[in-house]
């Protein structure tokens, strides 16, 4: 069992895009976290060693997730400074917004079928 914990990145894997999240905290006891999302990773496969980064979508003003602890990865720093030094600066936009909070949710409703296969 994985041990996570507050202000901690970690990592949804699915298919060829990775969202990452802060944790915020842990709810041992339903072996969930509550995540706060930070970013959406979408990968481009090359080949079996090499994995390009197609784009990156900024989550950080969406919605937090409540998720089981089971599917998250941790992260390494390198990995995640590698990913965030590429997001742009925030802008308070509207338009924005609502389509960062439809990409994590169509993110989730994809992460939700895949695993309930």
């Amino acid at each position: 069992m994985i041990f996570f914990k507050p202000s901690e990145i970690v990592c949804l894997d699915n298919q060829n895009k990775s969202l990452y999240c802060e944790i915020i905290d842990v709810i041992t006891q339903q072996n969930k976290c509550w995540v706060r999302p930070l970013m959406l990773v979408n990968f481009t496969e090359q080949n079996e060693y090499e994995r390009a980064v197609n784009n990156i979508e900024d989550l950080r003003f969406t919605s937090d997730l409540l998720w089981s602890t089971q599917h998250f990865r941790p992260v390494f720093d390198t990995e995640y400074i590698t990913f965030c030094c590429q997001l742009p600066e925030f802008e308070f936009d509207d338009k924005k917004i609502l389509n960062a909070k439809k990409i994590l949710r169509h993110f989730i409703q994809d992460l939700w079928l895949f695993n309930s296969k």
